[in-house]
């Protein structure tokens, strides 16, 4: 069993992010989904921040996810400490 966990974030960012853009597009055509009717008791200005920020948050969490640190960040030996 693998102890990776990145594609399990990588799942969750995007699920955030397709969840948050879909209720900003039917929010637009009257449409709601029901796991989010509890944020018609806000403003409709707070309900739009609370859908960018899914939306954002969700591209952040992929971002994250996806990104090979150890790559990205590598220390390589300088040409000089190679001829020694």
């Amino acid at each position: 069993m693998s102890t990776n966990k990145n594609p399990y974030f990588a799942l969750l960012g995007f699920l955030l992010l397709a969840t948050g853009f879909l209720s900003i597009v039917f929010n637009l055509m009257g449409i709601r989904f029901v796991f989010l009717r509890f944020l018609e008791n806000l403003t409709p200005l707070m309900t739009l921040f609370v859908h960018l920020g899914m939306a954002f948050g969700g591209i952040l969490i992929m971002y994250l996810a996806l990104t090979d640190w150890r790559d990205e960040y590598a220390i390589e030996p300088k040409k000089d400490d190679q001829d020694a």
